[in-house]
C-alpha cells in the first residue's frame, strides 16, 4: 500500500497509486473454485450507440484539462466535470493542477476554472461533482496549502455554472483528514465525504482515512469518524451513499487479510450522520478458495433496496460486481470479470442504475484491452456494450457513467487525439 508520495500533486498521485496498488498483486492468482454465487457468462453487445464527444487537448489547446478521472454532473442541460491534470502549470503541478470544465451534449467544451494549488486553491480533483440548488460541489486531492502533505492535503470547493469557484474547506492532514479521492454527498442540507488518508496514524503511516461533514457554506467542518485499519477498514476511496438517513460506503483496504490481500481486501460499512454506529457490513475475503471481490475503489449504487458495487480485483483477478441488501449483511458476488477474454477487467467506478439495469465501466479489458462499457442485471447477467480502442478513441475509463435524457455520458482517462482523455456518450 502506498503511504507517501513526493511529487508536487501529492493527493492525485496518492489516489492513483492506491488504485494501481489495489489491482497489482492478484493478477496471477486464481482461486481453486468459484464461490459466493458468481456468474461467468458474458454476452457481446453492439457498439452502435457510442460516440466520442470531445478529446482533451484537441485543436492545440495547450491549457486545456488532461486526464479526467471523474464522472460528469448534469446542470441546465449541460455536463460538468473535472480533470486531474492539465490547465495551469505551477512549481507544485508540473503537468498542471487540473481543471473544471463544461461540455455540451453536442461536444462543445469550455474550461471554467484552472486550479492553481498553493495556499488558496486546490489541485488535482479526482471525484465527481455534486449538484445542489444550481451549485457544483467537489473535492481536490491536493492543494489547500497544508504542509502536512507534500503538495497540500486537499480541499472541498463550490462553483457556479460559470466557474466562479471558492474553497469551502482546506484539509490539514493528521487527525483532520487528508487527500479526499471521492466527492461529497448531501444529507439534510449537510455535505458528507471521506478522505483517503489522515485520521488514525496506527496502523496506517499516513492515517487510515476519515468520514467528514461540513455545512454547504463551509462552516462546522469536522471529522466524524476515523478508520482504525485492520478489521475496521482503511483508505476509503469511493463516495458515500445516503439511504434511509444513514451513510454507506467502502474502504479499499482493511477488513481481513488473506493470502491474496496482506493489507486486507476492503470493506463495506455503514455509519450514522453524527458519526456513531459505524459498522462493517462485509469484509471482502478474496483468497485461494474464495472468489469474493477485493479492493473496492468505488462507491455503492442502490436499486430496489439492494446495494451494488464493484471491486477492482478479486474473483479470478479481474474484479467483480457484488450485491448486498441494505437491510442485511448478505454480500453476494454476482459477476466475475474474466481476464484474457473479451470481457472487461478492473472496474474502478461506481455503477449507475437506469430503467432497472446497472451500467458501468472497466479500466482495462475488452476486445482491445483499453477498457469497456458494460451493463449488468440485478441477477448478474453481464453484457459488454463497447470496447474502447485507444487513440484517437478513448481508453482506460475510471469514472462512473451519468444518465441524462436516455443517454449515458462518461469520461476516459486517456486516449483521444493527444492521449489526454475524452468525453463520450453512449445510448443503450
Amino acid at each position: 500500500m502506498t503511504e507517501r508520495t513526493t511529487n508536487g500533486v501529492a493527493g492525485a498521485a496518492a489516489a492513483l497509486a492506491l488504485t494501481a496498488c489495489s489491482i497489482a498483486a492478484p493478477f496471477s492468482t486464481t482461486p481453486f473454485g468459484l464461490s459466493n454465487g458468481a456468474r461467468l457468462p458474458v454476452q457481446s453487445g453492439a457498439a452502435t450507440g457510442y460516440r466520442m464527444l470531445y478529446a482533451f487537448g484537441q485543436d492545440g489547446k495547450a491549457d486545456d484539462g488532461r486526464t479526467p478521472l471523474a464522472g460528469l454532473a448534469a446542470l441546465g442541460g449541460a455536463l460538468y466535470g473535472t480533470t486531474a491534470y492539465g490547465g495551469t502549470t505551477t512549481s507544485a503541478c508540473t503537468i498542471g493542477c487540473g481543471s473544471l470544465f463544461r461540455v455540451s451534449r453536442a461536444g462543445s467544451e469550455l474550461v471554467l476554472h484552472r486550479f492553481k494549488s498553493g495556499a488558496a486553491d486546490g489541485a488535482s480533483p479526482l471525484a465527481e461533482l455534486l449538484v445542489v440548488g444550481g451549485t457544483l460541489y467537489g473535492t481536490t486531492s491536493a492543494g489547500g496549502g497544508a504542509r502536512a502533505c507534500s503538495g497540500g492535503c486537499g480541499t472541498v470547493f463550490a462553483s457556479d455554472d460559470r466557474g466562479k469557484t471558492r474553497v469551502l474547506h482546506r484539509f490539514a492532514g493528521g487527525s483532520e483528514g487528508a487527500q479526499p479521492s471521492a466527492g461529497v454527498v448531501a444529507l439534510n442540507g449537510v455535505l458528507y465525504g471521506t478522505t483517503t488518508y489522515g485520521g488514525r496514524s496506527t496502523p496506517c503511516l499516513m492515517g487510515c482515512g476519515t468520514v467528514f461533514r461540513l455545512n454547504a457554506d463551509g462552516t462546522n467542518a469536522k471529522v466524524i469518524y476515523a478508520f482504525k485499519g485492520g478489521a475496521d477498514g482503511a483508505q476509503p476511496a469511493g463516495a458515500l451513499l445516503s439511504i434511509g438517513g444513514a451513510l454507506y460506503g467502502t474502504t479499499a483496504y482493511g477488513g481481513g487479510s488473506t493470502p491474496f490481500c496482506s493489507t486486507g481486501c476492503g470493506t463495506i460499512f455503514r455509519i450514522e450522520p453524527d458519526g456513531t454506529g459505524e459498522a462493517v457490513l462485509h469484509r471482502f475475503a478474496y483468497g485461494p478458495r474464495n472468489a469474493d471481490g477485493a479492493y473496492p475503489a468505488a462507491g455503492l449504487a442502490v436499486l430496489a433496496g439492494v446495494l451494488y458495487g464493484t471491486t477492482s480485483s478479486g474473483g479470478l483477478g479481474g474484479g467483480t460486481v457484488f450485491s448486498m441488501p441494505a437491510s442485511s449483511k448478505r454480500e453476494r458476488t454476482i459477476h466475475v470479470f474474466l481476464p484474457n477474454t473479451n470481457d472487461g477487467v478492473h472496474p474502478a467506478a461506481r455503477l449507475v442504475a437506469v430503467n432497472g439495469a446497472l451500467y458501468g465501466t472497466t479500466r482495462d479489458g475488452g476486445t482491445r484491452g483499453r477498457g469497456t462499457i458494460f451493463s449488468i442485471s440485478a441477477t448478474g447477467r453481464e453484457r459488454v456494450l463497447y470496447s474502447f480502442a485507444g487513440k484517437p478513441d478513448g481508453a482506460t475509463p475510471r469514472a462512473q457513467l451519468s444518465a441524462l435524457a436516455g443517454t449515458l455520458y462518461g469520461t476516459s482517462a486517456t486516449g483521444g487525439a493527444t492521449g489526454g482523455g475524452t468525453v463520450f456518450a453512449f445510448t443503450p
